[in-house]
């Protein structure tokens, strides 16, 4: 065959490079991509042990944990008022965290008394809750995806990693209504992530213990969800990379969840065909 007429054919095989760059385009920049909500997450995690750095670290952390909080509600889809409601709590935990910052309250050193006690557990409830309004979010979208890709593994770990965050946000908040949180001495702001971790993973080195009932009912809550979680989802969604998600959509309701209808799901049941992002 002449050259001219070979290279008139066009190629029927894919470049994988170009498909790569595809897929981490859209996993990052795509309105199904959980990429993004991984990274702000991972910085989320290692933004945390500034809070005590310097006297603006509240602020810095807490922005970038509302940019998690509103990003991943954009890119799970969940219903507007949803979204809203997220969206208010978002707003008030960086507004008391920046009151937080102009009254120099740092609770996690110094326990807050009378406004200042109330302020900062205001503030650290409002985080909690607004992190806690994610999970349920992530997962949702997580088991809509009719194929696991990266995208859907990038969004487990994002979904078990937002767990630390979730109960280090629950454990200051114990600090502040009920504290010490902690039999041992010299704590800080990142003490508490550490603590989190540790148990989540069920490493449980033992230098800090919790001092009261309350604490210790929350740890063992957290490294029970933590274990669970890791050897079901985690795993099931790994084990499944490249295949259907059917094994996925088993654990949930195919139509209904949480945080609103599965609007997938709702078309396929309707014998209707679409198109679903990865």
């Amino acid at each position: 065959m002449p050259d001219d007429q070979a290279n008139s054919i066009p190629s029927l095989v894919d470049d994988p490079v170009d498909d790569v760059i595809t897929t981490l385009r859209d996993d990052l920049l795509g309105g199904d991509g959980f990429l993004v909500v991984l990274l702000l997450t991972i910085a989320a995690v290692i933004l945390i042990p500034i809070d005590g750095a310097f006297r603006g670290g509240a602020i810095v952390s807490t922005v970038v944990g509302a940019l998690l909080v509103l990003t991943t509600l954009s890119r799970s889809r969940v219903s507007t008022k949803f979204r809203v409601i997220g969206g208010i709590i978002v707003g008030l935990s960086v507004t008391l965290a920046l009151i937080s910052v102009i009254r120099d309250i740092q609770p996690a050193i110094t326990p807050p008394t009378g406004f200042n006690k109330l302020l900062v557990s205001v503030g650290s409830f409002s985080y909690c809750v607004v992190l806690a309004l994610c999970f349920p979010a992530i997962l949702r979208r997580t088991f809509a995806h009719r194929r696991v890709t990266l995208n859907t593994v990038a969004a487990s770990l994002a979904a078990y990693l937002l767990l630390g965050l979730i109960f280090m946000s629950m454990y200051r908040f114990v600090n502040i209504v009920n504290g010490p949180f902690f039999v041992q001495p010299n704590v800080n702001g990142f003490t508490f992530e550490y603590f989190s971790f540790v148990t989540l993973t069920t490493v449980g080195f033992g230098d800090f213990t919790a001092a009261t009932d309350a604490g210790r009912a929350v740890a063992m809550l957290e490294a029970l969800i933590g274990q669970v979680f890791l050897v079901t989802i985690v795993a099931l969604v790994v084990s499944n990379l490249g295949q259907g998600s059917s094994s996925l959509r088993g654990l949930t309701s195919p139509t209904t969840n949480a945080v609103g209808p599965n609007p997938e799901a709702t078309i396929e049941s309707s014998g209707e065909t679409s198109t679903e992002p990865r």
